[in-house]
């Protein structure tokens, strides 16, 4: 891979345990390029409006624990392991359902208390 990382400083392996002398994907500039496309995404769900307190945070939330879970693929060190998957995946396919469940609610909750309140009542 032409883009690869390869480290070389004993500190950075002493200090975070990064592999020295092998060719490593540079997760920190997908997990920057991931960012930049969630601020995209984020901006263009608050410009179209109708929104409902909440959903830009849970939105994000969403959408970082799935690129969060695609780039632990490629990272090249030992970063624990829940159920043979890193500790951010493990992480990433909690909050996943949880960041469902609380757009699905919030919007709920917002369209229930939005709905016109019907004559004689």
């Amino acid at each position: 891979m032409r883009w690869a990382v390869t480290f070389t400083d004993p500190v950075a392996a002493a200090n975070v345990g990064t592999p020295l002398q092998i060719p490593l994907h540079p997760t920190q500039l997908y997990d920057a390029g991931a960012e930049a496309l969630i601020l995209i995404v984020l901006l263009l769900v608050e410009r179209r409006g109708r929104g409902f307190p909440g959903r830009t945070l849970w939105l994000y939330m969403l959408l970082y624990a799935i690129s969060r879970f695609v780039i632990e693929i490629y990272r090249g060190d030992e970063r624990g392991a829940i159920l043979g998957l890193s500790t951010s995946q493990f992480v990433s396919l909690v909050i996943v359902p949880i960041s469902l469940f609380m757009l699905w609610r919030l919007k709920s909750r917002g369209a229930a208390t939005n709905q016109p309140v019907a004559a004689g009542r």
